[in-house]
């Protein structure tokens, strides 16, 4: 629910507030997303799991329960099999880590998360069920649910971790950067990126700020019509390049970005 609020409210317009429209909401409601998962569900699995340890029950007959947790398997399964068909070939590419860290939509991954811990805690809630059977003992309920609660820990942090980092402003990747100083490169009128700062505002919208330094004088309407082509340029290839601020400036100390 969290993240459908968080994907509905990012699609609102820009606003006189808002200039830059609403996009990091998606990353603010992920990020709720990831404390709900971590305070609620992880911390009363683990309390669960260390009170049915402290306090075993009696074992009951478990038919039913398996029954449940088949179809449980089937759904859940089917579930992850949607999710990893439009996750699979990045996670492929870049491996889970690099694709977890690089990506600007951890809803995507959110999915993949829930729907493998489920799995994973549906096949210990089946071991658990096999061994309080075999050695008549519920503590295995208790050492389930906190394994569980350790595995929701994990990824809650991880997402609030990515999340946390596209809030806080996170800049473009070291590719896209070299993206940007290529279609910078086009123009020969340019001499030097003296600076170059980005960051993400939202899924697909990038704010990329420039102090150029020019080989020559020019007129301000060259340089009007330079800008505008340095824009173009930039956002024919970096497409999610939508806000664009270029001013154009004398270096007075070697802080310069060669281009």
């Amino acid at each position: 629910m969290m993240l459908l609020i968080g994907a509905r409210f990012a699609l609102r317009l820009p606003s006189k507030s808002h200039p830059f429209g609403y996009g990091k909401d998606r990353y603010l409601w992920t990020f709720l997303a990831a404390i709900a998962m971590f305070t609620i569900g992880a911390t009363f699995s683990v309390y669960q799991g260390v009170s049915s340890i402290a306090d075993p029950g009696e074992v009951h007959n478990s038919t039913f329960n398996y029954v449940i947790l088949g179809i449980a398997a089937v759904l859940e399964t089917a579930a992850l099999s949607l999710a990893l068909r439009a996750t699979w070939s990045e996670l492929r590419r870049k491996g889970v880590w690099s694709a977890i860290s690089e990506t600007k939509d951890p809803t995507r991954y959110i999915v993949v998360f829930e729907d493998s811990v489920a799995l994973i805690g549906i096949g210990l809630v089946a071991g658990r069920l096999v061994l309080s059977q075999v050695f008549e003992s519920t503590i295995f309920d208790g050492i389930a649910a906190i394994l569980i609660g350790l595995l929701l820990a994990a990824v809650a942090l991880i997402l609030g971790y990515e999340s946390r980092s596209l809030l806080r402003g996170e800049s473009v990747s070291p590719k896209t950067r070299g993206q940007i100083i290529s279609a910078i490169r086009k123009h020969p009128e340019v001499k030097y990126i003296v600076n170059m700062q980005t960051m993400h505002v939202g899924l697909g919208s990038v704010i990329v700020g420039l102090e150029l330094d020019l080989n020559a004088a020019m007129s301000m309407d060259h340089a009007e019509q330079l800008i505008v082509d340095v824009e173009a340029s930039m956002r024919e290839i970096v497409p999610e390049a939508e806000h664009i601020f270029v001013e154009i400036v004398r270096p007075s100390r070697q802080t310069i970005l060669q281009n």
